[in-house]
């Protein structure tokens, strides 16, 4: 078993135990995740709602298509910022779970299928875990739709609803974890989604 390996398996133990401490104190167990693949499309169907208004919008409203003003650059500058959200996505991801646990411990990154991620081995409430999977699509795929429609710029919103689509999962997840009425939810560090414990309810 290589280095990379291994890390996941130190990962998938630290997880089990994680989950067999919260059985111990009283908590019943529910898996709340799916596969990477299937998160891929039905994220797409969850986020393409919100990326085609963004895009309809932009098109209603007068707009241009300018950055700084030269073809090329615009073109340069537009796919730059696809590439550069990608790092940046995951990066939130972190600095926002990081904030609501009070430490970087505990996080890492990764490419699973293609597909990068962030992962966090804290055990979270509902709240906090929202916190974190929804700062990406709140701040690169909202923030930046609103400024491309505010300043009518369809360029800009282009940018906005591709990060948008990027957040898919995460809004896959989001939609588990808002209605999942969980006290505790954990991360899962191979597959989509976390795992969600209950307080058993004493007969």
């Amino acid at each position: 078993m290589g280095a990379k390996g291994e890390e996941r398996a130190r990962k998938f133990a630290a997880f089990e135990e994680k989950c067999a401490a919260l059985q111990a104190a009283g908590y019943a167990m529910r898996d709340k995740t799916v596969s990477i693949g299937r998160a891929n499309w039905l994220g797409l169907l969850s986020a393409l709602p919100f990326a085609a208004a963004v895009l309809v919008a932009a098109f209603l409203i007068p707009h241009n298509y300018a950055l700084v003003g030269f073809f090329w650059a615009d073109l340069a500058l537009f796919f730059a910022a696809l590439f550069v959200s990608i790092p940046v996505h995951e990066g939130l991801h972190a600095l926002f779970w990081a904030a609501a646990n009070g430490t970087f411990r505990g996080l890492s990154f990764g490419i699973a299928q293609a597909t990068p991620y962030c992962a966090c081995e804290t055990v979270m409430s509902r709240g906090k875990y929202l916190l974190g999977s929804l700062a990406p699509f709140l701040l690169l795929g909202g923030g930046l739709s609103a400024a491309g429609l505010c300043l009518s710029n369809v360029t800009l919103a282009a940018v906005g609803a591709y990060n948008v689509m990027c957040a898919g999962g995460d809004l896959l997840v989001a939609y588990r974890a808002l209605f999942c009425r969980a006290e505790k939810l954990l991360d899962h560090p191979v597959r989509c989604g976390f795992y969600a414990f209950y307080r058993e309810k004493k007969s």
